[in-house]
């Protein structure tokens, strides 16, 4: 929710995303991770857009409907008193597992992950690191994306994030399939895994193609790759034996 309450105020107020960055303490592939959900903002840099757009953080996350600023509303939002309210009539057991899955959402969504020397900073100091950027096409038929005998690839160089720190390698995306959240020409940070969950974004390769996609699994459909983009129809993975995982998207580069 917070990634379309940040695309839609932007969008706005008339902006781009490189005039955006160009007026708040925050990079453009750091600003471009938290659009596409890829990086959850911290206390922090909630503050900083509540203050430069004039709304609530209930709002930016999605609590609540009502643009208005805290401190001209109440404390809590009438969705925050709602769910207290419900919370309060749970047994101990039903708190318990309503503290469980809160906790994990609240982890998956990026919270825990900050670390405590850059909790203070909405961006890390001038740190760049080096990785390896493939191609989505050219790099299909490799056989590997991390093959030290492809020149299929370039070095670039990138600001230390806590999102490109933990990658692997990049692709560069080709296409519009992924659109709003990966453009065509985007740069996405891979961490090189042996699987990715269902309902996650990865890179894939299957009968000599590759793909930026959402890995989807059910009874009706089996195995497929979606595009966030619905003009595409989903790609059916008839052999899921043949599905190489190459990766798992973990956020957007400049």
């Amino acid at each position: 929710m917070i990634a379309d309450r940040l695309r839609a105020l932007r969008k706005e107020n008339g902006m781009s995303k490189r005039d955006l960055v160009t007026k708040l303490p925050v990079n453009y592939s750091t600003y471009a991770n938290y659009e596409s959900g890829f990086r959850m903002p911290n206390s922090e840099v909630l503050q900083l857009f509540s203050r430069y757009y004039g709304v609530s953080i209930d709002y930016l996350l999605g609590v609540s409907d009502n643009r208005k600023k805290a401190e001209e509303i109440a404390n809590l939002s009438e969705a925050e008193n709602l769910h207290i309210k419900k919370y309060r009539q749970l047994d101990t057991h039903g708190k318990e597992m309503i503290d469980l899955v809160l906790e994990k959402e609240v982890e998956r969504v990026g919270f825990l992950n900050t670390r405590p020397d850059t909790v203070k900073k909405p961006i890390i100091d001038d740190k760049w690191i080096v990785l390896r950027v493939y191609e989505q096409r050219t790099s299909a038929g490799l056989g590997s994306y991390l093959s030290d005998t492809s020149h299929d690839y370039e070095e670039m160089s990138f600001m230390a994030t806590q999102v490109s720190e933990h990658a692997d390698f990049c692709i560069r995306i080709e296409g519009d399939s992924m659109e709003p959240k990966i453009c065509d020409k985007d740069i996405v940070f891979v961490k090189a895994v042996p699987r990715v969950e269902p309902d996650n974004v990865g890179i894939f390769v299957y009968e000599g193609e590759a793909y930026c996609k959402r890995l989807r699994r059910d009874y009706k459909n089996g195995v497929y790759l979606e595009s966030l983009n619905k003009a595409f129809a989903p790609k059916q993975i008839a052999q899921p034996e043949g599905l190489r995982t190459v990766g798992l998207v973990i956020g957007i580069a400049e």
